[in-house]
Protein backbone atom coordinates (compact mmCIF):
# COMPACT_ATOMS: atom_id res chain seq x y z
CA UNK A 1 0.00 0.00 0.00
CA UNK A 2 2.94 2.33 0.57
CA UNK A 3 3.81 2.04 -3.14
CA UNK A 4 0.30 3.12 -4.13
CA UNK A 5 0.20 6.07 -1.75
CA UNK A 6 -3.06 4.80 -0.28
CA UNK A 7 -3.65 3.79 3.30
CA UNK A 8 -4.57 0.39 4.68
CA UNK A 9 -8.17 1.47 5.07
CA UNK A 10 -8.41 1.90 1.28
CA UNK A 11 -7.22 -1.67 0.83
CA UNK A 12 -9.78 -3.06 3.28
CA UNK A 13 -12.53 -1.06 1.63
CA UNK A 14 -12.20 -3.39 -1.39
CA UNK A 15 -10.67 -6.59 -0.02
CA UNK A 16 -11.02 -8.68 3.11
CA UNK A 17 -7.38 -9.79 2.99
CA UNK A 18 -4.37 -10.36 0.75
CA UNK A 19 -5.83 -13.62 -0.52
CA UNK A 20 -8.83 -11.73 -1.91
CA UNK A 21 -6.42 -9.69 -4.03
CA UNK A 22 -4.66 -12.84 -5.20
CA UNK A 23 -7.95 -14.48 -6.16
CA UNK A 24 -8.97 -11.41 -8.16
CA UNK A 25 -5.60 -11.31 -9.93
CA UNK A 26 -5.92 -15.02 -10.73
CA UNK A 27 -9.40 -14.51 -12.16
CA UNK A 28 -8.16 -11.71 -14.41
CA UNK A 29 -5.22 -13.85 -15.50
CA UNK A 30 -7.59 -16.71 -16.33
CA UNK A 31 -9.56 -14.36 -18.59
CA UNK A 32 -6.39 -13.12 -20.30
CA UNK A 33 -5.11 -16.65 -20.90
CA UNK A 34 -8.46 -17.85 -22.25
CA UNK A 35 -8.48 -14.88 -24.63
CA UNK A 36 -4.91 -15.68 -25.70
CA UNK A 37 -5.90 -19.28 -26.47
CA UNK A 38 -8.99 -18.43 -28.53
CA UNK A 39 -7.30 -19.12 -31.89
CA UNK A 40 -6.59 -22.76 -31.00
CA UNK A 41 -9.73 -23.32 -28.93
CA UNK A 42 -12.15 -22.04 -31.57
CA UNK A 43 -10.26 -21.41 -34.81
CA UNK A 44 -10.72 -23.03 -38.15
CA UNK A 45 -7.80 -23.86 -40.38
CA UNK A 46 -4.37 -25.31 -39.77
CA UNK A 47 -4.47 -26.52 -36.15
CA UNK A 48 -0.71 -26.31 -35.68
CA UNK A 49 -0.62 -22.70 -36.89
CA UNK A 50 -3.49 -21.86 -34.53
CA UNK A 51 -1.70 -23.64 -31.69
CA UNK A 52 1.53 -21.71 -32.39
CA UNK A 53 -0.42 -18.44 -32.30
CA UNK A 54 -2.16 -19.33 -29.04
CA UNK A 55 1.03 -20.50 -27.34
CA UNK A 56 2.85 -17.31 -28.36
CA UNK A 57 0.09 -15.27 -26.75
CA UNK A 58 0.06 -17.52 -23.67
CA UNK A 59 3.79 -16.96 -23.20
CA UNK A 60 3.35 -13.19 -23.61
CA UNK A 61 0.54 -13.05 -21.04
CA UNK A 62 2.45 -15.20 -18.57
CA UNK A 63 5.65 -13.21 -19.07
CA UNK A 64 3.73 -10.11 -18.04
CA UNK A 65 2.05 -11.88 -15.11
CA UNK A 66 4.64 -14.45 -14.04
CA UNK A 67 5.11 -13.09 -10.51
CA UNK A 68 1.33 -13.33 -9.94
CA UNK A 69 1.30 -16.95 -11.13
CA UNK A 70 4.19 -17.77 -8.85
CA UNK A 71 2.69 -16.00 -5.84
CA UNK A 72 -0.65 -17.78 -6.14
CA UNK A 73 0.95 -21.15 -6.87
CA UNK A 74 3.32 -20.83 -3.91
CA UNK A 75 0.61 -19.56 -1.54
CA UNK A 76 -1.78 -22.33 -2.59
CA UNK A 77 0.39 -24.86 -0.77
CA UNK A 78 -0.33 -23.27 2.62
CA UNK A 79 -3.80 -21.79 2.23
CA UNK A 80 -6.84 -23.96 1.61
CA UNK A 81 -8.83 -21.16 -0.04
CA UNK A 82 -6.05 -20.39 -2.51
CA UNK A 83 -5.45 -24.08 -3.10
CA UNK A 84 -9.09 -24.34 -4.17
CA UNK A 85 -8.74 -21.25 -6.40
CA UNK A 86 -5.51 -22.53 -7.97
CA UNK A 87 -7.04 -25.96 -8.62
CA UNK A 88 -10.09 -24.30 -10.16
CA UNK A 89 -7.87 -22.09 -12.30
CA UNK A 90 -5.99 -25.10 -13.65
CA UNK A 91 -9.23 -27.06 -14.03
CA UNK A 92 -10.69 -24.43 -16.38
CA UNK A 93 -7.81 -25.04 -18.77
CA UNK A 94 -7.96 -28.81 -18.28
CA UNK A 95 -11.61 -28.74 -19.34
CA UNK A 96 -10.99 -26.46 -22.33
CA UNK A 97 -7.98 -28.41 -23.63
CA UNK A 98 -9.75 -31.75 -23.12
CA UNK A 99 -12.76 -30.50 -25.09
CA UNK A 100 -10.58 -29.21 -27.93
CA UNK A 101 -8.56 -32.43 -28.14
CA UNK A 102 -11.75 -34.50 -28.20
CA UNK A 103 -13.25 -32.27 -30.89
CA UNK A 104 -10.16 -32.57 -33.04
CA UNK A 105 -10.06 -36.33 -32.43
CA UNK A 106 -13.65 -36.57 -33.67
CA UNK A 107 -12.61 -34.56 -36.74
CA UNK A 108 -9.70 -36.97 -37.34
CA UNK A 109 -7.04 -34.30 -36.75
CA UNK A 110 -5.59 -35.79 -33.56
CA UNK A 111 -5.08 -39.55 -33.05
CA UNK A 112 -7.28 -41.38 -30.56
CA UNK A 113 -6.14 -41.46 -26.91
CA UNK A 114 -7.67 -40.54 -23.55
CA UNK A 115 -7.70 -36.74 -23.86
CA UNK A 116 -8.10 -35.76 -20.19
CA UNK A 117 -4.79 -37.03 -18.76
CA UNK A 118 -2.90 -35.59 -21.73
CA UNK A 119 -4.62 -32.22 -21.27
CA UNK A 120 -3.77 -32.21 -17.56
CA UNK A 121 -0.14 -33.18 -18.26
CA UNK A 122 0.28 -30.45 -20.88
CA UNK A 123 -1.30 -27.83 -18.65
CA UNK A 124 0.81 -28.73 -15.60
CA UNK A 125 3.92 -28.69 -17.74
CA UNK A 126 2.93 -25.23 -18.99
CA UNK A 127 2.25 -23.96 -15.48
CA UNK A 128 5.55 -25.25 -14.11
CA UNK A 129 7.64 -23.94 -16.99
CA UNK A 130 5.92 -20.55 -17.11
CA UNK A 131 6.26 -20.05 -13.35
CA UNK A 132 9.88 -21.19 -13.42
CA UNK A 133 10.77 -18.93 -16.37
CA UNK A 134 8.75 -15.83 -15.56
CA UNK A 135 7.86 -16.02 -11.86
CA UNK A 136 10.85 -14.10 -10.56
CA UNK A 137 13.26 -11.47 -11.75
CA UNK A 138 15.25 -11.57 -13.89
CA UNK A 139 12.79 -13.33 -16.14
CA UNK A 140 13.93 -15.71 -18.86
CA UNK A 141 13.74 -14.88 -22.55
CA UNK A 142 10.26 -15.60 -23.95
CA UNK A 143 11.37 -17.23 -27.22
CA UNK A 144 12.97 -20.43 -25.86
CA UNK A 145 9.95 -20.96 -23.60
CA UNK A 146 7.54 -20.50 -26.52
CA UNK A 147 9.63 -22.85 -28.68
CA UNK A 148 9.70 -25.54 -25.99
CA UNK A 149 5.95 -25.40 -25.38
CA UNK A 150 5.20 -25.39 -29.10
CA UNK A 151 7.46 -28.38 -29.72
CA UNK A 152 5.91 -30.38 -26.87
CA UNK A 153 2.29 -29.56 -27.68
CA UNK A 154 2.72 -30.08 -31.41
CA UNK A 155 4.55 -33.38 -31.11
CA UNK A 156 2.13 -34.65 -28.47
CA UNK A 157 -1.05 -33.74 -30.32
CA UNK A 158 -0.21 -33.69 -34.02
CA UNK A 159 2.66 -36.13 -34.48
CA UNK A 160 1.77 -38.45 -37.37
CA UNK A 161 3.50 -41.40 -35.74
CA UNK A 162 3.17 -41.34 -31.97
CA UNK A 163 5.95 -43.13 -30.14
CA UNK A 164 5.05 -46.51 -28.62
CA UNK A 165 4.42 -46.46 -24.89
CA UNK A 166 6.48 -48.88 -22.80
CA UNK A 167 4.47 -51.82 -21.56
CA UNK A 168 1.96 -51.65 -24.38
CA UNK A 169 2.39 -54.36 -26.94
CA UNK A 170 2.85 -53.26 -30.52
CA UNK A 171 1.26 -56.54 -31.54
CA UNK A 172 4.27 -57.93 -33.38
CA UNK A 173 6.46 -58.94 -30.45
CA UNK A 174 9.36 -56.76 -31.63
CA UNK A 175 9.64 -55.11 -28.22
CA UNK A 176 10.11 -58.50 -26.55
CA UNK A 177 12.73 -59.56 -29.10
CA UNK A 178 14.73 -56.37 -28.56
CA UNK A 179 14.68 -56.83 -24.79
CA UNK A 180 15.86 -60.46 -25.06
CA UNK A 181 18.65 -59.42 -27.39
CA UNK A 182 19.99 -56.91 -24.82
CA UNK A 183 20.46 -59.48 -22.04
Amino acid sequence: MSLTGAGRSAFYQYFDDLYGVMELLLLRLEEDIMEAAVPWFTGEGDPTALLHQSLAELVRVCYENGPVLRAVSDASTTDERLEHSWSGFLGVFDDAVTARIEQQQADGVIPAFDARPVAVALNRLDAYLLIHAFGRHPRHNQEPVREALTRIWTSTLYSPHPLPIAGISSGDGSRKRRKKGRK
